[in-house]
């Protein structure tokens, strides 16, 4: 790993620690045991340091989701399995809308280049895997997989940033993300696909209720 990638590594890790607005450039250097001439050099101004330190974070999460699905067997296997790792770790957890929300208000700029960016890296990962689902005959074959991921990702997207959407008592962002995206999976499933994501919940609840057994047992 470079200094260069040492730096966004160390940052990202203050940005989940300590916030957005929290991260100064004398602190960046200074815990690096770098000179903040030296700093700036490498990324030309905070702003950037932020944006690319926020790809990382991006692209981290993406890199541990795959390497938990490798053990899947299709590709609707693997989008299942990461709409559950997903939210289990909070997809629209507290940390993550206070981080949003202070990198829009702190930093505007920064806050639209991350949106895109995340929306770009979404599209392509969503695009690639319902083509491997389609190629496997688990889509309907009539399903138009470039229009139907788009407007999967702009209706997600919108309702995970609106902090302003209701949801029903007892009801959690990330159970209400995971219908969503269950029933956008059944609605352009082929029957072999609808069997896949029927055997894969059942699966999954089985597990469910055996680990909370386990754990009433202790």
């Amino acid at each position: 790993m470079t200094q260069r990638e040492n730096v966004i590594k160390h940052v990202s890790q203050m940005i989940v620690t300590l916030g957005v607005k929290s991260v100064r450039m004398d602190d960046v250097a200074s815990s690096m045991a770098m000179s903040k001439r030296t700093l700036y050099e490498m990324f030309g101004d905070k702003e950037e340091l932020l944006y690319e330190s926020m790809a990382f974070l991006i692209n981290e999460r993406g890199a541990r989701l795959t390497s938990l699905t490798r053990s899947c067997d299709n590709m609707l296997e693997v989008l299942l399995l990461s709409v559950r790792e997903l939210c289990g770790n909070g997809i629209g957890s507290e940390l993550e809308q206070r981080l949003a929300y202070n990198l829009k208000k702190f930093y505007p700029s920064v806050y639209d280049r991350v949106r895109k960016y995340h929306s770009e890296h979404g599209l392509k990962g969503l695009r690639f895997a319902l083509d491997k689902c389609s190629s496997e005959g688990l889509l309907d074959p009539h399903a138009d997989i470039e229009l139907m991921a788009q407007l999967f990702l702009m209706t997600i997207g919108m309702y995970m940033s609106d902090g302003n959407v209701t949801l029903p008592k007892h009801v959690s962002r990330e159970e209400a993300f995971a219908v969503m995206t269950i029933n956008f999976l059944r609605g352009i499933a082929s029957v072999k696909g609808l069997q896949v994501i029927d055997q894969t919940l059942a699966r999954d609840a089985k597990s469910s209720r055996k680990c909370l057994t386990d754990e009433n047992n202790k």
